[in-house]
């Protein structure tokens, strides 16, 4: 078990608390801070986590991370940091090999989620607050108030380290939590219990939501990667319920958070405006919404591929590194499987003899080849739009070329002018099977 560690009262209370469980449960605790370099004393503040966890009898796992020089130019000091400390927390965990990662968060702090998500209009999914469960993070105590918590670390005799910034009101949860909160608490004794109560509430009744909205819309995994749903159910749906749709799309691809309005407004428009044919934005995080003829898509953005050439004689085989593929060019004898074709290889009768050499490249503009049983040249960007390539994966595919001319493109086709002959008489025939392993 992975604990998140800051040394403030809440993680300190969280790993004290492993600690003794930890002892009876048979299982190991390790302790993750992660430094983020936003204040002057942080690096002390490491130093005094690192000698409270000794003090536990607890290893510590500690890295500083500038996070005001890591997040994006659009994102929030507060989500940069999120997302970078998850980051590191993953790592740990995969590096060391284990199971979960435990945080902190109490009940206070899911009263103080809902507060902040009711404030900036959140819907039903932002209601529901901190997840008690989510990927391979769990929220033990959430159940617990942050009074209880420091209750049990005085009767230990347990000391926290301090965290000053905690109290700076310019950041939107400590404004919630040392201000609003309290004065709504003081006229409505217990609103904060109810507050994170709502928050059980509002998963509860989402995750019915998510359930009726997958069945209309066929909600599922796709083999290419991503989760799709049913494009036009989706466009059937009322106003209201398509962002929690979208919602429900992000969680089970496994995105963090949901797309933010100006994307949700994008991919509208777009649907709006071409009906029926392919449409493409991206919704933040790395994640990209494509829509391809019946399908709705969520997927990881990947980045495209740089440029690569590579010079192959033949027989022989190279490795693409940019792609991660090997690529294979041997004779062989003719089989069956040669005139109906394979995704990852193909036959080709090729004006070559051993000792020359053909290219290995990706894409470029004003590609052309003559697809297998066309009258004519087209030009290869139609071509892989025809056959539904998604479009960050076209720049990965690589082009086995004879001179300058397209001999395959894999998984897609082979050019007609090395294409095999009707089975009849196979032994003039110079075959070549070009392979793509990965």
């Amino acid at each position: 078990m992975i604990a998140a560690f800051s040394g403030g009262p809440d993680s300190t209370a969280l790993l004290w608390g492993l600690v003794q469980l930890a002892r009876s449960a048979g299982f190991e605790v390790t302790a993750a801070h992660l430094d983020h370099g936003l204040d002057d004393g942080s690096a002390a503040r490491a130093v005094a986590a690192g000698r409270l966890a000794a003090r536990l009898g607890v290893e510590l796992v500690a890295e500083r991370r500038e996070v005001d020089v890591l997040r994006s130019p659009s994102e929030s000091l507060e989500a940069a940091a999120r997302r970078i400390r998850y980051a590191f927390l993953e790592e740990v965990r995969q590096r060391l090999g284990a199971l979960w990662v435990a945080t902190a968060h109490h009940r206070d702090d899911q009263a103080e989620t809902v507060a902040l998500r009711l404030l900036f209009g959140s819907g039903l999914a932002g209601v529901a607050g901190i997840r008690p469960v989510h990927g391979r993070v769990v929220r033990p105590l959430l159940a617990v108030s942050r009074a209880e918590l420091g209750a049990a670390l005085e009767a230990a005799g347990i000391a926290p380290v301090e965290d000053p910034t905690n109290r700076d009101l310019r950041r939107p949860r400590n404004l919630v939590r040392h201000r609003l909160l309290p004065a709504l608490e003081a006229a409505t004794p217990g609103l904060t219990e109810r507050l994170a109560g709502l928050a059980g509430r509002a998963r509860r009744a989402a995750a019915a939501v998510d359930r009726r909205l997958e069945q209309k819309l066929g909600l599922g995994p796709l083999s290419e990667g991503g989760v799709g749903i049913d494009r036009r159910a989706f466009e059937a749906l009322p106003e209201p319920l398509r962002p929690l749709a979208l919602a429900g799309l992000h969680r089970r691809a496994g995105a963090p958070y949901p797309a933010g309005g100006e994307a949700r407004a994008e991919l509208e428009r777009q649907l709006r405006e071409v009906p029926g044919r392919a449409v493409g934005c991206d919704c933040g995080g790395g994640w990209r919404w494509e829509g391809r003829g019946d399908r709705l898509i969520l997927r990881r953005r990947r980045e495209r591929a740089p440029d690569f050439t590579y010079t192959l004689e033949i027989p022989g085989e190279l490795e693409i590194s940019e792609i991660a593929v090997r690529v294979r060019l041997s004779r062989r004898p003719v089989e069956p499987w040669m005139f109906r074709g394979a995704p990852d290889r193909a036959a080709l009768v090729l004006p070559l003899e051993a000792g020359d050499r053909v290219t290995i490249r990706n894409r470029r503009s004003g590609d052309c080849i003559q697809p297998l049983g066309a009258p004519g040249s087209r030009r290869l960007k139609e071509v892989l739009i025809d056959r539904r390539v998604p479009e960050q994966e076209r720049d990965r595919l690589p082009l086995l070329c004879v001179g300058e001319r397209i001999a395959w493109v894999p998984g897609v086709t082979i050019d007609q002018r090395f294409r095999l002959p009707e089975m009849g008489d196979t032994t003039r025939w110079t075959v070549w099977v070009a392979e793509v392993t990965r």
